[in-house]
């Protein structure tokens, strides 16, 4: 039975400090709109559109998203009372009623409608029918998550610090509070969720809460790779080969041939990792539709996708920038000055031995919030932004 869950999948950080992030998500299909809300996110997702009926009635059949908690009816984003355990039995089972019915609705929309025995409406509407009782996955890749933990995580209070009241995004920050205090953390680790609830004054919905608590507990939990200007940070980067050469049609014997293990790949082989890596993002997994690793279908994949102008994808891996590029990509407007015969100057960041000089107005180093803006990340150039920009 799958369960709300994040996955990370890739964790680099930059010379800058900028820190970019990738989870592989699973949770509720109906609260994917509430993730959408967060522009500064690139993300790919499982399409119940070409899905096949019968595989979303199976995953639907075997594994129903059934809601974690039951609120009773209430004014409002956000309630505070919940069914007693009689109450939820009888709502569980008119929930999986009600996922019954659908299965049937769609299964008579797409085949069998008015006695008629044969495909009749496609699956990319009869599969909507199922969605509120569907998991969904999702690859999310951000260097600002600021924000989203804010408006999304919990906030467990009533606790002190130093003599301060203090809140906590997880149970498991409360359960390290607990321990830094010496404090007995079965305290913690017995509460139930209704406990847990009526200390938690997030005005979130309450499975977006549990999707960002686990997200929030897994970046903690990961140390991210430290990167140097030019490398790269690549979901589902991390098992691939040299078997991508062979799968190219190349050998050892290719001059532009490197050896994975020393980690100083040649143009060819970063090309050709790029090319598997955003074939792994669209699918959202090491492997093919088909369930295997294959490398051939990487790369075809990849070039299908590009040809398609189906550019999502290439939002994932991202190549750290070095101190020139981090004050010329620029977040906002850039100061002009206009001299005495009407010509528009910009002001041009000077460089002394690779460090840009502080004190001049305008494009300033100590005003950070506006340098090293690529799209939605910071501190990294998309994939993206490199193929439509070539020149």
């Amino acid at each position: 039975m799958r369960k709300i869950n994040a996955e990370i999948v890739a964790d680099s950080i930059s010379p800058q400090g900028h820190r970019i992030t990738s989870f592989v998500l699973t949770y509720p299909r109906f609260i994917h709109s509430e993730l959408m809300t967060h522009r500064l996110f690139s993300r790919n997702s499982a399409s119940s559109r070409a899905i096949p009926l019968e595989k979303m009635v199976k995953m639907v059949e075997e594994d129903p998203f059934i809601p974690i908690a039951w609120q009773k009816d209430h004014k409002g984003m956000q309630g505070t009372e919940y069914l007693n355990e009689e109450e939820v039995e009888r709502a569980e089972l008119q929930w999986i009623q009600a996922s019954k019915n659908a299965i049937n609705s769609a299964r008579m929309l797409n085949s069998n409608y008015f006695g008629v025995t044969k495909n009749l409406v496609t699956k990319q509407l009869c599969n909507r029918l199922l969605e509120p009782f569907m998991w969904h996955t999702v690859l999310v890749t951000a260097t600002e998550w600021d924000n989203f933990f804010e408006l999304r995580c919990p906030s467990y209070d009533g606790f002190s610090k130093n003599g301060e009241k203090v809140s906590f995004r997880s149970k498991k920050d409360v359960r390290k509070h607990f321990e830094e205090l010496k404090l007995n953390t079965d305290l913690v680790d017995n509460q139930s969720f209704k406990s847990w609830q009526s200390i938690n004054t997030s005005q979130a919905e309450i499975h977006i809460q549990a999707l960002a608590e686990a997200m929030w507990d897994a970046r903690n939990e990961s140390t991210p790779t430290k990167l140097e200007p030019g490398d790269w940070h690549i979901p589902f980067g991390a098992r691939i080969n040299s078997g991508v050469y062979e799968a190219a049609g190349y050998t050892e014997s290719d001059p532009d041939f490197a050896d994975f293990s020393s980690n100083q790949l040649s143009k060819l082989g970063l090309k050709l990792v790029l090319k598997v890596a955003t074939a792994r993002c669209a699918r959202l997994s090491y492997m093919t539709f088909d369930g295997e690793i294959d490398y051939e279908k990487d790369i075809k994949l990849h070039d299908q996708l590009l040809e398609s102008r189906h550019m999502s994808p290439f939002e994932h891996c991202a190549r750290v920038m070095d101190e020139k590029e981090y004050y010329s990509f620029v977040k906002g407007t850039i100061p002009t000055q206009i001299d005495e015969y009407g010509i528009t100057n910009l002001e041009i960041m000077p460089f002394s031995s690779g460090h840009p000089i502080v004190g001049f107005t305008g494009l300033n180093p100590t005003n950070g919030d506006k340098y090293g803006w690529c799209n939605n990340f910071r501190g990294f150039v998309q994939y993206r932004y490199l193929i439509e920009n070539e020149k």
